[in-house]
């Protein structure tokens, strides 16, 4: 029973002397373990060892949420919280080293300062940051900075802002793949054309609550495309008329198309011989039918080439309502 816990107390004693494992991983691995925290946290994992201390300023992910201030407090908050947040955001980027920053996510809800988010977002694209990530409701109008519009080594941009997408003169997306667009009011036609031409080889595009009003028609012409959503319900009620925008979609290789709205815009498409998917959600509505069907039949007639087509009750609906 002696040499037992004799050989216990000797184990317990070079528990403290054991090799740490994970802090003589590869710094690809601890940056892998590090990705699943929050930014937050993995700057406060400095204070594990000499190993750990700067491993955070080089790691790939960085994620920046001030719906965390007052998630906890019944949707309050106060000014203290907001300037540690900003200071928190500028001292992460000002302390990064000069790696390359795989993705970039900011959402500011409260904490939202022109100036500063200009420059938190110029300092990711100086990172050649791969996916941009930004949810910001602004009180007035905010144009994102320049070097967004030409960055060569973005994959992936997913914008949510509740004001008009001001765009620079000269827009080059080379790498492109995925543009996300939410809540953005579109400038003007000749803007949202370069929009759309800069991105060449662009394979997925979703264009959510967005604001047309400004477009009269617009042309989406992307051999590259594969997946197409539009979501275009109205976030408020609105009694205009459906003049709207043509949408112009031309996409020989798009794969799967989705559309939920009113057709307050028109859309027609074009050379789908590809497509395999498509999905039509038209709520029920009682007025403007027969605009509405009319623009249902053009939707539909361009999905000729299409393996399945779901269509929802309201557009079948619709289509009874201009029969009777």
């Amino acid at each position: 029973m002696g040499s037992f816990k004799h050989q216990k107390f000797y184990e317990l004693q070079n528990v403290g002397d054991s090799e740490d494992k994970i802090s003589n991983l590869p710094d690809c691995i601890l940056h892998h373990i590090l990705s699943f925290l929050s930014t937050k946290d993995a700057v406060a994992t400095c204070i594990l060892s000499t190993r750990w201390k700067y491993l955070w300023t080089s790691v790939p992910n960085i994620d920046f949420d001030d719906s965390l201030l007052y998630l906890s407090k019944v949707n309050a908050w106060y000014p203290l919280e907001v300037t540690c947040f900003m200071n928190f955001v500028e001292r992460v980027l000002l302390l990064r080293d000069a790696s390359i920053m795989k993705r970039f996510r900011l959402s500011c809800r409260v904490c939202f300062s022109s100036s500063r988010v200009h420059a938190w977002v110029s300092a990711a694209i100086k990172h050649n940051v791969e996916e941009l990530d930004l949810c910001l409701f602004v009180e007035k109008c905010f144009m994102l900075p320049h070097c967004v519009f030409d960055c060569e080594s973005l994959t992936v941009v997913k914008i949510e802002m509740n004001c008009v997408l001001e765009l620079p003169t000269c827009i080059s997306f080379p790498c492109l793949r995925t543009l996300h667009l939410s809540l953005v009011t579109f400038p003007g036609d000749k803007s949202t054309q370069k929009l759309f031409s800069g991105c060449p080889v662009l394979q997925e595009l979703a264009i959510l609550d967005c604001d047309w009003m400004n477009l009269n028609s617009i042309s989406i012409s992307l051999p590259t495309l594969k997946s197409f959503i539009i979501d275009d319900l109205p976030s408020f009620d609105s009694n205009d008329d459906l003049h709207g925008c043509e949408i112009k979609v031309e996409a020989a290789n798009l794969v799967s198309l989705k559309y939920i709205g009113y057709l307050s815009n028109e859309i027609s498409l074009y050379n789908l011989s590809s497509l395999v998917d498509a999905s039509v959600h038209i709520p029920v509505t009682r007025e403007r039918q027969r605009v509405v069907a009319f623009r249902t039949l053009k939707l539909l007639r361009g999905l000729h080439n299409a393996c399945s087509v779901r269509i929802s009750n309201g557009a079948i609906e619709v289509f009874g309502s201009c029969i009777k």
